[in-house]
Protein backbone atom coordinates (compact mmCIF):
# COMPACT_ATOMS: atom_id res chain seq x y z
CA UNK A 1 0.00 0.00 0.00
CA UNK A 2 1.61 3.43 -0.96
CA UNK A 3 1.52 5.54 2.02
CA UNK A 4 -0.01 9.56 2.63
CA UNK A 5 2.96 11.09 2.04
CA UNK A 6 3.56 9.39 -1.25
CA UNK A 7 0.08 10.49 -2.23
CA UNK A 8 0.92 13.21 -1.76
CA UNK A 9 4.27 13.31 -3.77
CA UNK A 10 2.87 11.84 -6.40
CA UNK A 11 -0.46 14.14 -6.61
CA UNK A 12 2.22 17.16 -6.46
CA UNK A 13 4.40 15.81 -9.18
CA UNK A 14 1.84 14.95 -11.98
CA UNK A 15 -0.30 18.48 -11.42
CA UNK A 16 3.25 20.12 -11.71
CA UNK A 17 3.71 17.61 -15.00
CA UNK A 18 -0.05 18.49 -16.15
CA UNK A 19 0.17 22.30 -16.16
CA UNK A 20 3.84 21.87 -17.94
CA UNK A 21 2.60 20.02 -20.46
CA UNK A 22 -0.96 21.59 -20.71
CA UNK A 23 -0.59 24.74 -19.96
CA UNK A 24 -3.28 26.35 -22.13
CA UNK A 25 -5.21 24.60 -19.33
CA UNK A 26 -3.62 26.45 -16.67
CA UNK A 27 -4.76 29.72 -18.59
CA UNK A 28 -8.34 28.37 -19.21
CA UNK A 29 -8.85 27.27 -15.06
CA UNK A 30 -6.13 29.18 -13.19
CA UNK A 31 -5.08 27.89 -10.09
CA UNK A 32 -8.38 27.12 -8.88
CA UNK A 33 -7.82 24.20 -11.58
CA UNK A 34 -4.49 23.54 -10.46
CA UNK A 35 -6.01 23.10 -6.54
CA UNK A 36 -9.17 20.74 -8.62
CA UNK A 37 -6.60 18.50 -10.34
CA UNK A 38 -4.58 18.07 -6.84
CA UNK A 39 -7.65 17.16 -5.11
CA UNK A 40 -8.86 14.77 -7.93
CA UNK A 41 -6.03 12.55 -8.22
CA UNK A 42 -6.43 12.10 -4.32
CA UNK A 43 -10.09 10.96 -5.06
CA UNK A 44 -8.58 8.56 -7.97
CA UNK A 45 -6.61 6.82 -5.05
CA UNK A 46 -9.20 6.78 -2.87
CA UNK A 47 -11.18 5.18 -5.29
CA UNK A 48 -8.28 2.89 -6.18
CA UNK A 49 -7.88 1.97 -1.98
CA UNK A 50 -11.42 1.49 -1.77
CA UNK A 51 -11.61 -0.61 -4.89
CA UNK A 52 -8.89 -3.05 -3.41
CA UNK A 53 -10.23 -3.25 -0.48
CA UNK A 54 -13.59 -4.45 -1.99
CA UNK A 55 -11.55 -6.65 -4.77
CA UNK A 56 -13.52 -5.60 -7.37
CA UNK A 57 -12.31 -2.91 -9.69
CA UNK A 58 -15.58 -1.96 -11.08
CA UNK A 59 -15.66 0.44 -8.18
CA UNK A 60 -12.88 2.30 -9.93
CA UNK A 61 -13.90 2.17 -13.58
CA UNK A 62 -17.07 3.18 -12.71
CA UNK A 63 -16.04 6.43 -11.00
CA UNK A 64 -13.56 6.73 -13.74
CA UNK A 65 -16.48 6.66 -16.21
CA UNK A 66 -18.27 8.84 -13.83
CA UNK A 67 -15.60 11.58 -13.62
CA UNK A 68 -15.50 11.89 -17.34
CA UNK A 69 -18.82 12.85 -17.72
CA UNK A 70 -18.32 15.73 -15.21
CA UNK A 71 -14.89 16.90 -16.40
CA UNK A 72 -16.08 16.77 -19.76
CA UNK A 73 -19.19 18.95 -19.51
CA UNK A 74 -17.01 21.27 -17.45
CA UNK A 75 -15.05 21.31 -20.93
CA UNK A 76 -12.12 18.90 -19.88
CA UNK A 77 -11.21 16.76 -22.85
CA UNK A 78 -11.16 12.86 -21.93
CA UNK A 79 -7.72 12.44 -23.45
CA UNK A 80 -6.58 14.74 -19.83
CA UNK A 81 -8.17 11.46 -17.33
CA UNK A 82 -6.87 8.97 -19.52
CA UNK A 83 -3.10 11.29 -19.46
CA UNK A 84 -3.63 11.60 -15.51
CA UNK A 85 -4.33 7.66 -15.45
CA UNK A 86 -1.35 6.50 -17.68
CA UNK A 87 1.13 8.67 -15.17
CA UNK A 88 -0.22 7.02 -12.28
CA UNK A 89 0.72 3.90 -13.83
CA UNK A 90 3.87 5.09 -14.64
CA UNK A 91 4.22 5.95 -11.15
CA UNK A 92 3.41 2.79 -10.07
CA UNK A 93 5.14 0.71 -12.15
CA UNK A 94 8.49 2.62 -10.77
CA UNK A 95 7.65 2.48 -7.34
CA UNK A 96 9.90 -0.22 -5.42
CA UNK A 97 6.79 -2.40 -4.38
CA UNK A 98 4.70 -1.92 -7.52
CA UNK A 99 1.05 -1.87 -6.89
CA UNK A 100 -0.32 -4.37 -9.26
CA UNK A 101 -4.02 -4.15 -8.34
CA UNK A 102 -3.72 -0.63 -8.91
CA UNK A 103 -2.04 -0.61 -12.18
CA UNK A 104 -4.61 -3.17 -13.55
CA UNK A 105 -7.24 -1.36 -12.40
CA UNK A 106 -6.22 1.72 -13.89
CA UNK A 107 -5.62 -0.26 -17.49
CA UNK A 108 -8.80 -1.52 -17.05
CA UNK A 109 -10.33 2.10 -16.28
CA UNK A 110 -8.28 2.96 -19.55
CA UNK A 111 -9.85 0.54 -21.84
CA UNK A 112 -13.23 1.40 -20.48
CA UNK A 113 -12.91 5.61 -21.43
CA UNK A 114 -11.42 4.38 -24.64
CA UNK A 115 -14.72 2.79 -25.30
CA UNK A 116 -16.69 5.37 -23.83
CA UNK A 117 -14.75 7.91 -25.96
CA UNK A 118 -15.21 5.92 -29.52
CA UNK A 119 -18.92 5.43 -28.91
CA UNK A 120 -19.74 8.69 -28.69
CA UNK A 121 -17.79 9.68 -32.05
Amino acid sequence: MISQAEEERIAIKLTDRFYEEYGEMLKKFGDRGRTHTKNDIHHHFNYLKTAHELNNKTTFTDYAIWLNTVLTSRGVPTELLEKNFQWLIEEFENHDDPEVFYIETLELALQELREVEQHHK
